[in-house]
């Protein structure tokens, strides 16, 4: 972000996808290499947030990090929002939970064809042990691999 007129970014992640997404806050400094130090960031207690940066300091924004996945298939419901189709079955019982390239991601078993029956899969615990980036490639290399992509400045 050198030399970016910008100082900060908002991004979707949420801390129920990932172990070490756990360990960031709403406004989570980086430092100016744009790198990430979990030991470094600020306690966000009942909703008080650090908003006050050092000048130029880099900010990620995480407005959706307390959000679950049902949060966002019932908020994808209500407001009609379009996706694409391969969150839902197509016809093989199968569909994917989590999107990254397509060599590296696996799809999981669900005849769900739109969100009201993903939301009917995960409330009835359909899931519940089978964590959402399950069938993500880079989430098995060794553990801890997105904890080192973070802290070199991976969103």
């Amino acid at each position: 972000m050198n030399g970016s007129p910008y100082t900060g970014v908002i991004v979707g992640v949420r801390a129920d996808e990932e172990g070490s997404r756990s360990k960031e806050r709403v406004f989570s400094a980086r430092d100016e290499k744009s790198e990430w130090d979990a030991s470094t960031q600020p306690p966000e207690l009942w909703n008080q947030y650090k908003t006050d940066f050092a000048p130029g300091t880099h900010v990620r924004i995480h407005p959706l990090l307390e959000w679950t996945e049902l949060n966002i298939w019932e908020y994808i419901e209500r407001e009609n929002i379009p996706i694409i189709n391969l969150y839902f079955d197509q016809g093989n019982g199968k569909r994917y939970r989590s999107l990254g390239c397509f060599p590296c991601t696996a799809p999981v078993d669900s005849v769900a064809r739109n969100p009201k029956e993903i939301i009917e899969e995960l409330t009835s615990g359909k899931f519940k042990d089978i964590a959402e980036r399950s069938g993500r490639a880079q989430d098995k290399d060794g553990g801890g691999t997105l904890e080192a992509l973070r802290k070199e400045g991976y969103m």
